[in-house]
């Protein structure tokens, strides 16, 4: 017997790679602070207290698995969430979580 599930075998490659791109304590960082704003990578560095080499890193393993986009500006690069389902996921971890 087959387990039916709500989601297509699309939806659920699509949420099993951004669990994936989420799924290490400094990515959840990101996904928290650009789900209030778009933010520089120096900016993100400053927040995160981590080395540019690392916030670049996870920065583009989040890009790469659909979470964030980014676009640049003079010699800056700016990232902010790629689809709005992921503040609503950020939004839930903390609701469940801050109990």
């Amino acid at each position: 017997m087959k387990l039916k599930t709500e989601l297509t075998k699309v939806q659920l490659d699509q949420a099993i790679k951004g669990i994936q791109g989420i799924a290490h304590p400094i990515r959840l960082l990101i996904l928290y602070a650009l789900a209030k704003e778009e933010k520089s990578v120096g900016d993100l560095v400053t927040l995160l207290g981590t080395s540019q080499s690392a916030a670049s890193q996870h920065l583009s393993k989040m890009k790469n698995n659909g979470i964030l986009e980014s676009r640049k500006k003079s010699n800056q690069v700016f990232y902010s969430l790629k689809d709005p389902k992921f503040k609503e996921l950020i939004s839930t971890i903390v609701r469940i979580y801050k109990k």
